[in-house]
């Protein structure tokens, strides 16, 4: 500031969003406080018929972590922003394990690997009933006021979604199906199957021989998540016979198609290169690239197929 000169207030500060959020920092008690027990962020948020905003870090080794939660998290304003919609829960999971000590945080470990946490920041927004409706993996650092809003969009987003399946059941017959089936395509990554089964019920009714060939594709995509969770499990510890079993088990009850068929015969082919089977290796190579030659799998199986070749 030049000396003399009134000090200028930025746009932000001139905002009404700003200002009514400042007032409530400085005259209320902060309600946004982060708690760290799940079990009673739940409970909270089901009296209160509030979401639940859980926010898993790993401070100990990540420093987007310690910068999400410094320049974020930790600020009143954004904490203040969101408290009107969100139970707030912090989990900072302890990811290194000295021997002979235990963290006061070792029960994390236990909590994030049951919400299947394997990179920081992840964040999981639950709904009043404790089910999770989405999730988010990374941060992008902005303003306090400005994420704040993107999460609260979140919740905004979830609230437009439930009026449209009010929508959905007011139609009828194959249009009912329809709009079902475009919201259950639509539901956002990380959200629990439980919130679709219902749905996927009601379509089973309306359309009973799947002429709209939704049920069958839905299933082979709920199939190949489970078994893309199983092929983690099992490839690094070079059990490649089963990686083998486990994709052949899965095309053959599931029948998928094209990007879900070249995705799956992926750790196949890798498998099978892994384990110098040749012949088997090349003819699976061929097939990935077959189902389409110009996508990450396909360009990669063809890598694997000149080095095949070159042998």
């Amino acid at each position: 500031m030049i000396s003399g000169s009134k000090p200028t207030r930025s746009r932000k500060e001139n905002s009404p969003v700003f200002r009514l959020v400042l007032v409530l920092v400085l005259i209320l008690p902060l309600e946004g406080a982060w708690l760290t027990d799940l079990k009673d962020a739940r409970k909270r948020a089901f009296e209160e018929k509030k979401d639940v905003y859980v926010v898993f870090l790993a401070t100990e080794i990540s420093g987007a972590c310690v910068q999400f939660k410094k320049r974020v998290l930790s600020q009143d304003l954004f904490q203040a922003a969101i408290a009107d919609r969100f139970i707030p829960v912090l989990i900072d999971v302890p990811l290194k394990q000295t021997p002979g000590v235990i963290s006061p945080f070792a029960a994390n470990r236990v909590v994030a690997e049951n919400f299947g946490v394997v990179r920081y920041p992840t964040t999981f927004f639950l709904n009043s009933k404790g089910i999770v409706y989405a999730r988010e993996t990374g941060a992008a650092i902005n303003e306090p006021l400005k994420y704040a809003a993107k999460v609260i969009r979140r919740s905004k987003d979830q609230v437009a979604r439930l009026k449209l399946i009010e929508e959905a059941y007011k139609q009828d017959g194959l249009e009912r199906a329809k709009s079902l089936i475009a919201l259950i395509k639509s539901t956002p990554r990380g959200a629990d199957p439980s919130l679709s089964a219902e749905h996927l019920e009601e379509l089973a009714k309306l359309d009973p021989d799947d002429s709209l060939g939704f049920r069958k594709d839905h299933l082979a995509e709920t199939g190949f998540t489970d078994l893309d969770r199983a092929i983690k499990e099992v490839f690094h510890k070079d059990s490649y016979d089963q990686v083998i079993k486990l994709v052949d088990d899965y095309i053959i009850k599931f029948e998928p198609k094209g990007v879900l068929l070249q995705k799956a015969l992926f750790p196949k082919l890798a498998a099978l290169n892994h384990d110098k089977q040749t012949a088997q290796a090349t003819e699976v190579a061929e097939a990935v690239i077959a189902i389409n030659a110009t996508s990450a799998h396909g360009k990669l199986a063809a890598q694997i197929l000149r080095r095949l070749k070159s042998k």
